[in-house]
């Protein structure tokens, strides 16, 4: 069977990009697919964009990759823009907003956020009786198509759900996850990424498998990066990394 390294919101966050890249290669992963959001919050959004053209086959835009692509006004959306270089920008603004594949007979569709748009959050941290509602809207898609599997990042939390044969899956996030691991001397801020089994490209129904790989980072290292660079408005990253807590501005 063929083996998959499901990656998303890298966030310009070069340490964590490359522990998890470290991790994926251990495991003899040779495909890695991202689903978006390479730049924006991080100090080395350059460095991030060229690894993943580097190491990724598959590659679909975010909405941090959206605004820096488009001249957002936002400081430090500008200050991305400008990191990266235009021929980064052209290459983030031409990205495909999904990527469709088969996998052991079953239809797989890449999103980063919902199927309405690549900026609208669906959280599914509560279980209610609306949840169902909101786990069968992400399989509604305008052009039709009927995935039988949903793979989705934007919210920075692993998860996983079934529902009537369908599933629902997110790899969590390669930087400011929502993870803060403690103990009675650290705490852990940690990179997520899915593995996904089964055989690619194929018709024919067979065995699939997923796993939720979490690997701790030097966040610390990547907090002083932060700080000694000239970002605007970096604040907002550091106390994502260190909390992993998302407060609105």
């Amino acid at each position: 069977m063929d083996k998959i390294a499901i990656i998303s919101d890298v966030h310009g966050n070069l340490i964590a990009l490359k522990e998890v890249l470290k991790d994926i290669k251990k495991q003899g992963i040779e495909h890695i697919y991202c689903l978006g959001d390479l730049v924006a919050k991080g100090a080395e959004p350059k460095e991030c964009v060229e690894l993943i053209k580097k190491n990724c086959e598959v590659v679909i835009k975010g909405n941090c990759d959206d605004v820096v692509a488009q001249n957002n006004e936002t400081l430090e959306h500008k200050w991305n823009r400008k990191q990266i270089g235009e021929e980064n920008v052209q290459y983030l603004n031409n990205l495909p907003l999904s990527y469709d594949f088969l996998l052991s007979g079953l239809k797989v569709r890449l999103i980063h956020a919902s199927p309405n748009s690549i900026y609208e959050s669906i959280n599914y941290y509560d279980i209610e009786e609306s949840l169902n509602d909101s786990i069968k809207s992400m399989f509604k898609f305008k052009d039709g198509y009927k995935p039988d599997i949903v793979i989705f990042g934007h919210i920075h939390s692993p998860f996983v759900y079934r529902l009537d044969k369908k599933m629902l899956l997110n790899p969590g996030s390669v930087s400011n996850g929502c993870d803060i691991v403690k103990d009675e001397k650290h705490t852990y801020n940690l990179s997520s990424y899915m593995i996904l089994e089964g055989n690619l490209n194929s018709k024919q129904k067979g065995v699939i498998s997923y796993e939720i790989v979490k690997i701790p980072y030097d966040y610390i290292k990547e907090v002083e990066n932060l700080k000694n660079s000239d970002m605007p408005n970096k604040k907002f990253a550091i106390n994502e990394l260190e909390t992993g807590v998302y407060k609105k501005r």
